[in-house]
């Protein structure tokens, strides 16, 4: 089982969890004493890069390597602060990772063996967005009790950071010589980035949500490291996220 797979069976089985306990009977009031402030939620998902600069276009054609490849599981975590009755400001973490293992598509060793190597993406974005409710989230009944709607959709945008790592490990073919070598090469460092996202909360009692979202990200960032003679890769792509979160 691959690390994504895992990461999605136990997102399922956190939503799993989440249903049950909002969906059993309880003596509990439906109701908060006091407008929520703030929001705590965990999301998991699918992410799609783009995956469409030099270097990528290099590596799939050289290696048995498909943009479908570096399409991973991605999980995350969220604290949206209301600072108005349909306006958050929301601080937002995510880690996605692909390891790909490919050969080199044209060229065998001189055994007539594949000649190997792992193709390895991770991206970890912490943004800063602002979410637009599209309807009330709750309404007050009197001084003391505030009653959440059934669902309220939103939309918003944000910046940040994403900090990335682009790697490939096993053997290579130096073309000049034709000589084939081991070797690790690396490029990881930070670059800004922006993001549309839009999406739903469903509420499964006064504290507890289900949530639903899809944001598109664009960061571009230098290679460096050992990719120096490579444009800008782009780190843009899209992914579509479920999660359980609690209003306090």
């Amino acid at each position: 089982m691959t690390r994504s797979e895992r990461t999605l069976r136990r997102g399922l089985g956190f939503f799993a969890l989440a249903w049950l306990i909002g969906a059993a009977p309880s003596a509990a009031q439906d109701f908060l004493f006091r407008d929520p402030r703030a929001t705590l939620g965990l999301r998991f998902g699918y992410a799609l890069p783009t995956a469409s600069s030099e270097i990528f276009d290099f590596t799939r054609e050289q290696l048995t390597v498909n943009r479908s490849d570096f399409n991973a599981a991605v999980w995350g975590g969220e604290l949206a602060i209301r600072v108005a009755p349909r306006i958050d400001v929301a601080l937002s973490f995510s880690s996605t990772s692909s390891s790909t293992p490919s050969e080199f598509r044209d060229w065998v060793d001189d055994r007539d063996l594949p000649i190997e190597q792992e193709t390895r993406l991770v991206r970890r974005p912490l943004t800063l967005a602002v979410k637009a409710f599209l309807r009330d989230r709750g309404r007050s009944v009197g001084r003391f009790a505030w009653i959440p709607e059934r669902w309220a959709p939103y939309v918003g945008a944000g910046v940040g950071y994403t900090w990335y790592t682009f790697e490939q490990t096993g053997d290579f073919i130096d073309f000049e010589t034709l000589d084939i070598f081991k070797d690790h090469f690396e490029a990881t460092g930070r670059t800004p980035t922006v993001h549309l996202l839009a999406g739903a909360e469903w509420s499964l009692g006064p504290s507890l949500l289900l949530t639903g979202e899809g944001r598109y990200a664009w960061a571009r960032a230098d290679m460096g490291g050992d990719f120096v003679d490579f444009d800008r890769m782009d780190l843009s792509g899209f992914e579509a996220t479920a999660g359980i979160a609690i209003r306090f």
